[in-house]
């Protein structure tokens, strides 16, 4: 009969959360019911928050059954997510995969209003990331903003947001999340969204990492990649170049719309109709195509630097296929990449 009864499962989330110094003496660094890991800002670089960034608390947790890292910038306005894969390795989300991660949780968390009724929860997301977001957004029956990229801009979305929105989350491709326009209960909210899921999967007997693989066979395995393509002296020319000639016909990839922040004009190629953008003017210019494809071009540091921003898609359909879907997808970004350096990178 003993081998009849229920095992009992250890629920508990087991975390660490990585934050600067100076948030040693907030309320939440002190009541936080996760391990703590401070890191001199002098020592430690928050330029990109990437898997070396969040290291340090890696290399505390060694060998030891943590479930999740949460790590926050010297700002506390940019975040990241350090998780086990199968093999107990940990690893880092990307932004992309980060911002998929906090909507499916933020807007499934307790089920979502029907079509009929009001919408209380909103979500803000860059222009740049991945249209994986609009899909669990739509899914979850979620009010939808989008803005360009930066902590300014995502909260000058969310003051503008209707007076019948209870809750938001608002993210972007360099890791900014915001779910509260105070910095500690910000981090509070964060990582009290993080610690519920992570109970709520380990009742299951998932984790993190099956979370994701979930949402990438739910809502499509989606893939990024970023590239810088400066070129001295030529990057204006390249980038009017994605403005005014896009690529189109030579990849094979059918044009559906070109959205320029720069001229502030948003043209459907399949309807002829002409719109200007709801956000602000900026050397930006989006390339979408019937295939999923999405390309962004953005100029920066008064043209100094120019970035090539690649999304699309593929099915997953479980979870034995999804390492070969990532890599099929990744490839294929790879290949268009190629493509775009003969097309119209190389000026000359």
């Amino acid at each position: 009969m003993d081998n009849d009864q229920p095992v009992d499962v250890n629920v508990t989330p087991k975390g660490l959360i990585y934050l600067p110094e100076p948030a040693k003496g907030t309320k939440f660094a002190s009541e936080c019911p996760a391990e703590s890991l401070f890191y001199d800002t002098e020592k430690v670089s928050d330029e990109n928050l990437n898997y070396k960034f969040l290291l340090p608390a890696l290399e505390k947790i060694k060998g030891q059954d943590f479930d999740f890292v949460l790590g926050f910038d010297h700002d506390l306005k940019r975040t990241i997510i350090g998780y086990p894969n199968p093999e107990q390795r940990f690893l880092v989300f990307n932004a992309h995969q980060q911002a998929a991660l906090f909507a499916q949780a933020f807007l499934a968390d307790a089920g979502f209003p029907g079509l009929d009724e009001d919408k209380t929860k909103l979500v803000v997301k860059s222009v740049i990331l991945s249209q994986q977001i609009d899909k669990i957004i739509t899914k979850n029956n979620g009010a939808y903003k989008e803005s360009h990229a930066g902590y300014e801009d995502l909260k000058e979305r969310i003051m503008g947001m209707d007076e019948g929105i209870l809750e938001y989350l608002a993210f972007d491709e360099k890791n900014h999340v915001i779910m509260d326009l105070d910095k500690d209960v910000n981090v509070e909210k964060q990582f009290d969204l993080i610690h519920s899921l992570v109970k709520k999967l380990k009742g299951q007997e998932k984790s993190l990492y099956d979370f994701h693989v979930d949402i990438q066979i739910r809502y499509k395995l989606y893939g990024e990649k970023t590239f810088n393509i400066s070129s001295e002296g030529e990057n204006k020319k390249i980038f009017d170049r994605f403005r005014t000639k896009p690529p189109s016909d030579a990849m094979h990839e059918e044009l559906v719309s070109i959205s320029d922040y720069k001229k502030q004009v948003f043209f459907n190629k399949l309807t002829g109709r002409k719109s200007e953008p709801e956000l602000r003017q900026m050397d930006m210019v989006q390339l979408e195509y019937s295939s999923g494809l999405k390309i962004s071009v953005e100029l920066t540091d008064g043209g100094e630097k120019l970035f090539l921003h690649l999304s699309d898609y593929t099915d997953c359909y479980n979870k034995e296929s999804y390492a070969t879907a990532r890599k099929n997808i990744h490839d294929r970004l790879l290949k268009v990449v190629v493509s775009l350096g003969k097309m119209v990178i190389d000026v000359n």
